[in-house]
């Protein structure tokens, strides 16, 4: 590092920093730091505030170091993220689980919901709601008596996130090798003190992956495709798992990682 000692401030103005404010230094405006030629930093400093202001978004704004020089605390200002850790991952990141304890499907080919959490399936306990047997679930659900069922299916967002991964691990309760789909889904939900309050619109597909030679001797992983990452505040989110081959029961656990955005 360079020493100022013994050398005139004409010759090392240009390295000194100042406050943008000349005549009244720091007070409780927050004044820009420039060097000694007037080019301003990416901080700003007042009697009480001390604020870092990048000159372009497409940076690093700010950065906490080990002595190694691994970050373990960075403000990423492109995508708006506050990364933490040595994996540096979003500091608002969130786990999101489904499950499914022995869920029979209707029929072959039908998309089943899953559960929040962790329900067990089937008599006086909770139960099963489909959601068609098409290539995708349904993009809309009014279900009628069984609309008191969704509550432990639905997650509702309460704030805008982005899916940043979701990994299902699958099994099935007999040795006959089956093919399971499954989809993470938004739909947009009624709450306007009618009758339809909690029926289903605007469903889309946020995630989906298919694990193949699925029978109860293996654990599948499957680690889903994003479709759509983001989800805006007032959607629910709800995931659902299809056996493709027969009705055999499946054994499902879904995670969603998220952040707020």
């Amino acid at each position: 590092m360079g020493s100022l000692a013994g050398k005139s401030p004409k010759d090392t103005y240009k390295s000194l920093l100042k406050v943008a404010d000349e005549t009244n230094g720091v007070t409780t405006t927050p004044s820009v730091i420039e060097d000694g030629e007037g080019t301003a930093t990416c901080l700003d400093v007042s009697a009480n505030k001390f604020r870092v202001t990048p000159n372009s978004d497409n940076t690093e704004g700010f950065a906490v170091k080990k002595s190694a020089g691994n970050n373990i605390f960075t403000v990423d200002t492109t995508n708006n993220l506050i990364k933490v850790g040595t994996s540096q991952v979003s500091a608002t990141t969130q786990l999101l689980t489904f499950n499914a304890y022995r869920i029979v499907p209707f029929s072959a080919g039908t998309h089943m919901l899953l559960s929040v959490g962790s329900l067990d399936f089937g008599a006086d306990r909770g139960a099963e709601i489909a959601m068609g047997n098409g290539t995708n679930p349904d993009t809309s659900k009014d279900a009628g008596t069984d609309t008191q069922y969704l509550t432990y299916l639905i997650f509702n967002v309460p704030f805008n996130m982005t899916i940043d991964a979701c990994k299902a691990l699958v099994t099935s309760d007999t040795d006959t090798d089956v093919t399971v789909n499954v989809h993470l889904m938004s739909y947009d939900m009624v709450n306007d003190g009618t009758t339809n309050d909690g029926n289903l619109s605007n469903g889309t597909v946020l995630a989906d992956g298919q694990a193949t030679a699925v029978d109860r001797n293996v654990l599948k992983s499957v680690d889903l495709t994003i479709q759509s990452s983001s989800v805006t505040s007032g959607k629910v989110i709800m995931c659902t798992v299809e056996n493709e081959t027969d009705t055999n029961d499946i054994n499902i656990q879904v995670q969603v990682k998220y952040h707020i955005a």
